[in-house]
């Protein structure tokens, strides 16, 4: 079993910006959970905002992994429970493993839906509940209204360590954490050169990251993986990819991933002066 989860807005949407081959087709698909199966990944992420992907893994994926899927909005509790059904029509399933808010800020603001989530858990449609978050005083708010999850999501790389501190309290109350952003969308890997010029004060941070890639001979992309992966808070390392080979190279690297604490220590020491930039929805 990987401690990979594979992510899946590659999948109904063009995303990321590193990615150049847009969407794969359904027999680059086929293939690519073939291989993800195979390989020991068990973790499907998904979102109701991720175009058709959902549509797509209940007609290509052969029901032979967890699903966790998001929803983006509560309008009213018949919305809630008529868009969950659909999720699980299109995903060709009686249930999934996770149902989340996509954004905790659904719950701050409305705690009462909560009780929504705890209900299609308790009618079995789903296994675990939680939300996905995109800042520290997000997670605050919600341990602080005792909203505590089953499962968690959030950004976690080389750059952004910001949740670090908090996960010792989730595994103590028995949370399943997932990370996400391993590659800052492709940022972390490209050349740092070609970055935009609004992202142009991530220059130093990437040009230390390239140096410790140079100084161990352990290329940037295996560095970034195993970093996460070598966190033993975590439970699953979402990827995202855009084509089977992609995949295999991430497969690779999650297998090789054995960074010694040396290694370790040193990925820590890289700073961001700007944090506002490890956000990808801030970028343009």
């Amino acid at each position: 079993m990987l401690k990979l989860a594979l992510g899946t807005v590659q999948f109904g949407l063009p995303y990321g910006i590193n990615n150049k081959s847009g969407l794969p087709t359904d027999v680059e698909l086929m293939s690519l959970f073939k291989l993800a199966k195979e390989s020991g990944i068990e973790v499907l992420d998904s979102a109701q905002g991720y175009g058709n992907a959902e549509e797509r893994i209940g007609k290509l994926s052969n029901n032979e992994f967890r699903i966790v899927t998001k929803f983006k909005k509560i309008e009213s509790s018949y919305l809630f429970n008529k868009e969950l059904n659909e999720s699980l029509n299109k995903l060709n399933l009686d249930f999934v493993y996770g149902y989340m808010a996509h954004d905790g800020n659904l719950l701050i603001e409305n705690p009462s839906w909560w009780l929504e989530l705890m209900e299609v858990k308790n009618r079995g449609l789903v296994k675990k509940i939680g939300y996905s978050l995109y800042s520290i005083k997000q997670l605050e708010s919600l341990l602080k209204k005792q909203i505590i999850p089953d499962i968690i999501q959030f950004p976690y790389n080389v750059l952004d360590r910001s949740f670090e501190p908090y996960m010792s309290e989730l595994i103590n109350l028995g949370v399943e954490i997932h990370t996400r952003s391993v590659y800052l969308q492709g940022l972390l890997q490209m050349d740092y050169t070609m970055l935009p010029s609004h992202l142009g004060a991530l220059k130093p941070s990437l040009k230390q990251l390239l140096r410790i890639s140079d100084k161990y001979g352990i290329s940037v992309g295996e560095l970034c993986l195993g970093f996460a992966i070598s966190n033993p808070s975590i439970n699953k390392v979402i990827i995202g990819v855009d084509s089977e080979i992609q995949l295999a190279e991430n497969i690779k690297f999650s297998k090789n991933a054995k960074l010694t604490k040396e290694l370790i220590n040193e990925l820590n020491t890289i700073e961001v002066n700007d944090t506002s930039l490890l956000d990808p929805s801030t970028w343009k």
